[in-house]
């Protein structure tokens, strides 16, 4: 599977992933919002915790990639 070349926007956090959301310019565009996977559990991210603080500021998840070592990206976009 080709993963998409998006914008990358890394966070350990959901005050982080909100942080970015409230700067954000609101338009038509794609990202890709990486966290990393259980292996770092300091820094883990659920997908449900991804989704629902995504969905508050009007994003939905496309689709979730594994990336390079414990990252995982998951493709968002404004509904």
């Amino acid at each position: 599977m080709l993963i998409p070349n998006l914008k990358r926007i890394k966070v350990s956090s959901v005050q982080e992933l909100r942080s970015w959301l409230g700067k954000s310019p609101i338009q038509n565009q794609r990202v890709m919002i990486v966290t990393c996977n259980k292996t770092s559990a300091r820094k883990f991210l659920s997908r449900e915790s991804v989704q629902k603080t995504l969905a508050e500021y009007g994003w939905a998840v496309e689709t979730r990639y594994t990336l390079n070592g414990n990252l995982v990206g998951h493709v968002a976009s404004l509904s």
